[in-house]
């Protein structure tokens, strides 16, 4: 799962001073950005009309603003449209090829369509974009391409940057956790594992679904049943849920890995 696009984060533009009507200075920079302020307040509330004529606004004041075509992005991505999400995108950068926060948008793009080259194409410029505060999220999600290609240690790689950027990202150390269990290095995993524990107030599906089978690995009975009594309480419905019981058909019949 890539990392989610962050809604509220709006970039400083630049004020671009012009004349308006009776010699009133208007400063259009300042408007653009208040538009868009405005529109991912109302798209964070599930308003996407009223976000669209805000970016709409802003697109009229200055059509060639990268955060006002970002943003009007994520309102087609809210609304599901994903050739018009890209179609800004493109604009976006367009405009400013080194506009990271679209790049890194478009990239999550092209991963959920599985066009895993050309996202981790996106991520890598995002990520080696020094002037980019989040680059540790490009990171995470050029990583999550490199597995997706089959490029495990260059993914692992990504993921170790990520992690020295964000020291707390708990979907990081989960993944980490899952590919060393995979690799067979439990005591790795359980170390990923325990670190997620002490940055997470409450543990996700996913981690519960990798503790049982750590603790299975590890020969702890006791944790094991534990485990499952959780994952099966608390996430009745989950896609780990319907994984651990085939997973448990499968040691029953003597067929698991």
């Amino acid at each position: 799962m890539l990392v989610p696009i962050v809604l509220a984060t709006i970039l400083f533009l630049a004020g671009c001073v012009t004349s308006g009507t009776g010699g009133h200075e208007v400063r259009i920079g300042e408007a653009v950005q208040n538009r868009i302020a405005a529109g991912m307040e109302y798209l964070q509330m599930g308003k996407p009309n009223e976000a669209r004529q805000h970016f709409s606004r802003a697109l009229e004041l200055e059509p060639r603003s990268p955060q006002a075509h970002n943003a009007m992005a994520l309102m087609y991505r809210y609304e599901g449209d994903s050739e018009r999400e890209e179609f800004h995108y493109r604009r976006a950068l367009r405009a400013d090829r080194n506009f990271s926060v679209a790049r890194n948008n478009y990239g999550i793009l092209l991963h959920q369509r599985g066009d895993y080259r050309q996202a981790l194409r996106q991520f890598e410029r995002a990520a080696n974009d020094p002037g980019y505060n989040s680059r540790g999220l490009a990171f995470e999600n050029m990583a999550r391409s490199h597995m997706a290609l089959g490029q495990r240690d260059e993914g692992i790689a990504a993921y170790n940057r990520a992690l020295r950027l964000n020291p707390n990202a708990s979907s990081i150390l989960l993944d980490l956790g899952n590919i060393h269990l995979e690799d067979g290095d439990v005591r790795m995993a359980r170390r990923y594992l325990d670190q997620y524990y002490r940055v997470i107030e409450r543990p996700r599906a996913a981690a519960v679904w990798l503790d049982i089978r750590l603790a299975a690995a590890e020969g702890d009975t006791n944790r094991q049943m534990e485990l499952e009594r959780q994952l099966t309480e608390d996430f009745p419905n989950a896609a780990e849920t319907r994984a651990w019981r085939s997973w448990r058909d499968d040691m029953a019949r003597g067929t698991a890995g």
